[in-house]
């Protein structure tokens, strides 16, 4: 399955008027040569009833007819926007399936739970999602973006942190671009001492001053919301390495502690590959 980056999927909540995935991901589909963005709503009822069959194609056509009134007030929006109303009992699982299915490399959704933790339906989102990245919105789409925080691991010797390191560095910049109005800034924790990596290299290495290439003794779980909050960040972007078995889930709550207590917007990049030595 090949996922390309110009598709997005916004993740529509039916309890809301105001959507705030779909206002990002024309936001971000905006920066995206040649975007499309699929509106995925999972539609499901537990009611009892002599024609369930019956049941699933009135409520599908119910959520459809409600999608569309939703997306006319973006009709001038210039993107192409593609409804997909889909029938599933597990509506976490219904967005893994919708992005596969749409190949998209951006599922965008609107955070759960207060502004300040991490919601469990996207604690599962974190673990199921496998070839996506995933965009947490915790702020006002409205709101301006100018402070951008990458989170990396310098001290990874494996291939898959290493290669998920410079995606991020990557994205940062590009993110920045020539504004003058984002700062890019770097976070990296380290907890023994040899792990402590030059600042100036750092920023060398992406372009920003020595001040915004932050290097912080400590857990990374608690550092990076920590710098979050000092720098007032707008969005605050982490890679998280999937594998399966025992260490793919010892992976995933390290992720998920790192992203328990920002209260910015959060872009998850999951790299999905088993780790290989880095050649010397």
């Amino acid at each position: 399955m090949s996922y390309q980056e110009n598709r997005i999927l916004a993740v529509i909540d039916p309890t809301r008027v105001d959507q705030w995935s779909l206002r990002k991901a024309l936001t971000v589909g905006k920066n995206r040569s040649d975007p499309k963005i699929f509106a995925y709503l999972c539609a499901y009822s537990e009611t009892k009833c002599n024609d369930p069959e019956r049941l699933r194609a009135v409520e599908i056509q119910r959520y459809e007819l409600w999608l569309e009134h939703i997306l006319s007030d973006f009709a001038d929006a210039g993107i192409p926007i593609e409804p997909m109303v889909e029938w599933h009992s597990d509506w976490r699982e219904g967005v893994c399936f919708a992005a596969e299915k749409s190949r998209s490399g951006l599922v965008i959704k609107r955070a759960s739970g207060d502004p300040g933790s991490l919601g469990n339906s996207d604690r599962r989102l974190i673990r199921g999602l496998e070839g996506s990245a995933l965009f947490l919105v915790k702020r006002d789409p409205a709101l301006d973006m100018k402070n951008v925080l990458i989170a990396i691991d310098l001290n990874a010797t494996d291939r898959s942190h290493v290669e998920l390191n410079e995606t991020i560095m990557a994205l940062g910049s590009r993110i920045r671009g020539d504004s003058t109005d984002i700062q890019l800034h770097s976070i990296s924790a380290y907890e023994k001492s040899e792990g402590f990596k030059h600042p100036p290299d750092i920023a060398k290495k992406l372009g920003i001053s020595r001040a915004q290439a932050h290097v912080v003794r400590g857990s990374a779980a608690q550092a990076i919301p920590s710098m979050a909050r000092s720098i007032n960040a707008d969005l605050v972007i982490v890679g998280n390495v999937c594998r399966r078995g025992l260490s793919g889930v010892a992976i995933g709550n390290t992720a998920e502690k790192i992203l328990i207590d920002i209260e910015s917007d959060v872009l998850v990049l999951v790299q999905d590959t088993k780790a290989q030595p880095v050649a010397a």
